[in-house]
């Protein structure tokens, strides 16, 4: 289970930004004086400004009804609606004694702003040049500074340099009413915010929760995150984390992440337990994760990348870090080096599953790539491109697919791909563009298929001996080989224009439709090295005898709407593109492939529309079938998504997403999943949230559909409910309600 909720105590946020108070003298000459009234003595070397007094000295000034400054010791004295300013900081109160020499002073009944922050004091007082002391201090973000819904109160604060913050005793107030206490906390104002997430919660699976996070940064480009959490039907788990990164580009970052739990149940019930160890998933009550994770730009060009994790069970992900689960449900270990130049683009990557029992994986030991891009050949028009690989692959297989008879391979292989095109249009408007090329892959292993006939005999009651036959084919690795695929074939398109009418309407000025016909044709003769010969690691093995001719229509209706700057631009309102593909060869059943329609609809610029399908015609029926609708206003964080997803005998789901509102007072985000097939709902969620002038909450709940198993059981539903807070001016990352499949 991962965070659900956030209650974040800024216990630095208020301070991390609160620039100190010292008022830093300047010279006498510096000092311009504004007054109703002036009066100077010349044998006590003071200044008297009364009615709106303006006291300015560089980037400080100082308003008061009343200040007396002296000449010699630059001692000021101001009284009443004292506010005194420097650069983006502003403090007020009643009275203030400052000097400037000695940097010593006092301000009763201090009143400030920094940012978003309000502070009050009972008194501040200057203690030394390095040293500023406040007393009765309150903070908040709130308006309202007398009763604030939000505030923390400290009976003391030490001001070190400027920089450091020693508060003594401080206490976290929500409508007056306290909740969280510390009896000392040092902060410093050059390092970025700390936080404390307490997060309390509720869930069926874990029973009652408290996840707690501690994040600091002890200094620029590093960040820490302490966490320890308790579920009362599981247990204790702990975790830490550690974040390098540039605070300036944040392009360059590294991420190590250790989380390890004493789950007192790691089987929900022995359904699962035994739905799971039927499948050789065996999980031990001490669980944990490993994750790093690297990425670094060595040169504008060059980039370097590390990722790697490492699970004591395959479900640890599922059961306590759910978002990342649905992000990648199997974990990868990665390190890859890339180079990109305007002609070329080169690679080596060097990949391997750390948990081999647990998940089935192609190892890349390493592999690189060569890629030329499409570009013109020397000075003539032809246009080139390349794709080159060459490394060391291995298929390996989890502990579960081995006992079911897979057995791991491995091999070489080398893999070059060259084609040569020459763009012309005929006629002045038909595109065509035949291509001639090929690609040469070596392996160094292949796979030799054999049958062996196994006569099998049996007695009957009466005596009588009778044989049978069986034939099984048993496949082994073979020698080293060569695949040759030499291709010829062409592209042919042309477009046509039709204006529809040339008036204003609401949808645009205009209507023109734009029709454009394509096909690819391809050929490949069959070569002697078949994908059933070689080990398959990737969609270059599975490549064989092609000789077909893909081939569409594009159709799109476009209307001219007007830009802010008076000019204007071509605008979509439908594109529809219906294609197929049909396979030549004599022996080809079916000929006619699948046909693909892709339609898309944005007639305002505040909702749009996509569906995407596959139909099966030698079957005459639908394989799959994508579709959204989507309103949302642009420059808005309001939407309602609608989406569909159709899998023939798999799955055929609605999912409904919705945000209204965020950043008002009240507002709604929710998702839901239905499966059509089964007439019920999968996922549901919804969060409510409340925004005060300062201060926001959260309550919300969500729902999922138990997991079915093969032998007709069934999970229990799993449900969560939870409690957010925040402040409105650091408003927290909402917890994630669920994920479109």
């Amino acid at each position: 289970m991962n965070k659900k909720s956030r209650l974040s105590l800024f216990l630095l946020l208020f301070l991390a930004s609160t620039p100190s108070i010292l008022l830093r003298g300047q010279a006498p000459s510096d000092l311009q004086v504004e007054a109703d009234q002036l009066t100077y003595e010349a044998e006590a070397n003071t200044i008297t400004a009364r009615g709106n007094v303006l006291l300015r000295k560089g980037a400080q000034s100082l308003k008061a009804d009343e200040i007396t400054y002296n000449q010699v010791t630059e001692q000021a004295f101001a009284k009443g609606n004292v506010v005194f300013t420097n650069e983006d900081q502003i403090w007020r109160g009643d009275v203030l004694k400052y000097n400037f020499i000695t940097g010593k002073g006092s301000f009763p009944n201090l009143g400030g702003q920094v940012g978003p922050f309000k502070l009050t004091a009972n008194s501040v007082e200057r203690l030394s040049p390095i040293q500023t002391q406040l007393e009765g201090v309150v903070v908040t973000t709130c308006e309202d500074i007398v009763d604030p819904d939000f505030k923390i109160r400290s009976s003391k604060v030490d001001v070190y340099e400027e920089d450091i913050f020693v508060m003594r005793n401080p206490v976290f107030y929500l409508h007056g009413i306290p909740f969280f206490y510390l009896p000392k906390l040092t902060l410093d104002q050059q390092r970025q915010p700390t936080n404390i997430d307490v997060i309390p919660g509720y869930s069926s699976r874990d029973g009652f929760t408290l996840l707690n996070s501690y994040t600091r940064y002890p200094k620029a480009g590093y960040r820490t995150e302490t966490q320890l959490d308790y579920r009362s039907e599981r247990g204790l788990a702990a975790g830490q984390e550690f974040y390098w990164y540039n605070p300036e580009t944040n392009k360059q970052h590294t991420v190590l992440k250790f989380y390890g739990a004493l789950d007192d149940s790691p089987y929900r019930n022995e359904d699962q337990e035994s739905a799971y160890r039927s499948q050789n998933i065996i999980i031990d009550e001490e669980r944990y994760r490993i994750k790093f994770d690297h990425r670094q730009d060595v040169t504008p060009t060059d980039t370097f990348w590390a990722k790697a994790s490492y699970l004591s069970d395959a479900k640890v992900i599922e059961d306590f870090f759910d978002e990342e689960f649905r992000e990648e449900p199997i974990p990868e270990t990665r390190v890859a080096y890339s180079s990109v130049a305007q002609s070329w683009n080169a690679n080596i990557d060097l990949t391997r599953q750390l948990n081999q029992d647990d998940f089935s994986a192609v190892n890349r030991l390493p592999e690189g790539t060569f890629n030329v891009p499409t570009m013109n050949l020397g000075s003539t028009e032809l246009l080139y491109t390349s794709e080159t690989r060459a490394g060391y692959l291995e298929r390996t297989f989890s502990e579960f697919d081995r006992d079911n008879g897979n057995e791991d391979y491995d091999s070489l292989r080398m893999f070059t791909e060259q084609i040569v095109s020459y763009p012309t249009k005929s006629f002045g408007w038909l595109n065509i563009i035949p291509r001639a090329g090929g690609s040469l892959t070596y392996y160094g292993n292949t796979n030799r298929s054999e049958s062996q006939v196994n006569p099998i005999s049996s007695v009957d009651d009466n005596g009588v001996i009778t044989t049978v036959f069986e034939t099984n084919t048993v496949q082994s690795a073979s020698s080293s080989d060569i695949r040759i695929l030499p291709e010829i074939g062409f592209e042919t398109s042309f477009k046509g224009f039709g204006l529809v009418h040339d008036k204003a309407t609401g949808l645009g000025k205009g209507l023109r439709h734009v029709v454009e016909p394509f096909a690819d044709y391809t050929f490949i003769p069959d070569p002697d090295l078949e994908p059933s010969d070689i080990y398959q690691f990737d969609d270059i093995d599975a490549r064989g005898e092609e000789h077909n001719i893909a081939f569409g229509i594009r159709n799109k209706w476009q209307t001219k709407r007007d830009l802010p700057n008076g000019r204007h631009q071509i605008h979509d309102l439908v594109n529809f593109i219906v294609s197929t593909e049909y396979d030549l060869r004599s022996d080809a059943d079916p000929a006619l492939g699948n046909v693909l329609v892709d339609t898309e609809l944005k007639l305002v610029d505040w909702a749009s529309a996509r569906i995407e399908f596959l139909y099966n015609v030698d079957q005459s029926e639908l394989d799959t079938m994508d579709s959204e609708i989507r309103f949302q206003p642009s420059e808005s964080k309001n939407f309602i998504s609608l989406t569909q997803r159709y899998r023939l005998d798999d799955t055929h789901t609605m999912q409904l997403n919705y945000q209204l509102n965020p950043k008002g007072r009240f507002g709604f985000r929710g998702y839901s999943r239905y499966e059509l097939e089964s007439e019920g709902f999968e996922e549901q969620s919804l969060l409510f949230t409340l925004q005060t002038e300062c201060v926001g909450y959260g309550i919300g709940g969500k729902w999922q559909q138990g997991d079915q198993f093969a032998n007709g059981t069934a999970d229990d539903d799993d449900y969560e409910v939870w409690f957010q807070l925040w402040l409105t001016a650091f408003p927290r990352a909402i917890m994630g309600l669920g994920a479109a499949e």
